[in-house]
C-alpha cells in the first residue's frame, strides 16, 4: 500500500517552487493552509533539491482517497 503523507514547507517563499516540483513528478492533493498531500516517496525528491517542509501526518493512500471523496468524514 501506499503511503501518503501530509507536509507543508517550511519557508513560505519556498512553497511555489515546491508544489511544482512535486507535481512534475508526483500525485499531489493541495490542501487549505498551503499544506500538501504526496507519496511518502517525494520526501526524497525534496530532500534532493534542499527544499526543507515539515512533516505533519502519515497515512495510507486508501485513506486520502475516503477522505476526498466524504469531505465530512475528514
Amino acid at each position: 500500500m501506499m503511503k501518503m503523507v501530509k507536509i507543508k514547507f517550511q519557508n513560505p517563499g519556498e512553497d511555489a517552487q515546491g508544489a511544482l516540483e512535486l507535481a512534475k513528478r508526483f500525485t499531489v492533493i493541495c490542501l487549505p493552509q498551503d499544506m500538501y498531500e504526496v507519496p511518502e516517496a517525494a520526501l526524497a525528491m525534496l530532500d534532493e533539491l534542499h527544499l526543507p517542509y515539515c512533516l505533519l501526518e502519515t497515512e495510507g493512500f486508501d485513506y486520502a482517497v475516503r477522505a476526498l471523496r466524504n469531505p465530512l468524514a475528514s
